[in-house]
């Protein structure tokens, strides 16, 4: 099991391939390229900053990284585009995987949940002919909102070009038991995203604070023979400075696990 960065949370401070630098700097293993934001947003990324990204990845051995773009491709159509394009793109960063989600939900009614599905669908007749796997993340709130939402999903597009990416805090404050559903996911788990968070609060925190345990987590998912990588995910801290002591911590957990 490793540990990522994202690139996200520092691009208020540094630009890409600077980002990429300091989570090389930080201790992280892999990265997660977060294309989020205008400047490398997927309908105006060259291939020439492409080709940067991945060699300066390359450059600083950052194993494994994986291509982020979070946004609602359900009821936003230039979103919907634009993930296209991302998922087209991911095999030129040398990934294989694009980390996606989706949006709250409007109605929570079947044509809300078919619209989501169809639109799903087309992502991964995408993903399928560029050999990219997307990995669905479920969101409090989200039309897909659980981990059971995701199941769902699951068998409404039965393709190996669809897995999850477990967000640990989400998986604690959407299911009613968190082990069991980790279990549930099983092998469709191919990524996630880590942090601790307080009961009932969706607030990303420091991995040693919060009521999650995590060394339970964990080894569920070491037993289950997840060989992955866990990004960590926060936004209301400095991502430059908090980093290598939340890295420090969870390689303890990990330490603690038989």
């Amino acid at each position: 099991m490793k540990f990522s960065g994202r690139t996200q949370p520092l691009y208020h401070q540094y630009s890409i391939l600077q980002a990429l630098e300091k989570i090389k700097t930080l201790g992280f293993d892999g990265v997660e390229i977060c294309l989020e934001i205008d400047e490398i947003a997927p309908d105006v990324l060259t291939m020439e900053v492409v080709e940067a990204i991945r060699g300066k990845v390359e450059q600083l051995d950052l194993e494994p990284h994986v291509v982020g773009y979070h946004k609602d491709y359900i009821y936003d159509d230039t979103e919907f585009q634009r993930t296209q394009v991302a998922i087209r793109l991911t095999p030129a960063f040398g990934a294989n995987i694009l980390i996606f989600s989706g949006t709250s939900k409007r109605s929570g009614d079947a044509e809300e949940w078919n619209r989501m599905v169809q639109r799903t669908q087309t992502l991964v007749r995408i993903a399928e002919e560029h050999h990219v796997i997307l990995a669905q993340e479920f969101e409090p709130g989200f039309i897909v909102g659980s981990s059971q939402e995701l199941i769902n999903l699951f068998g409404e597009i039965p393709s190996p070009h669809l897995a999850a990416n477990l967000d640990l805090g989400h998986v604690f404050l959407c299911d009613p038991d968190p082990l069991h559903s980790i279990r549930q996911l099983g092998p469709k788990i191919i990524h996630g995203h880590i942090e601790n968070m307080a009961k009932g609060i969706h607030r990303h925190l420091l991995p040693q604070e919060g009521d999650i345990d995590l060394q339970s987590y964990l080894s569920e998912l070491q037993t289950l023979g997840f060989s992955g990588s866990l990004a960590l995910d926060l936004y209301d801290y400095d991502y430059a400075t908090q980093s290598f002591e939340a890295l420090a911590y969870l390689r303890s957990i990990l330490t603690m696990i038989p």
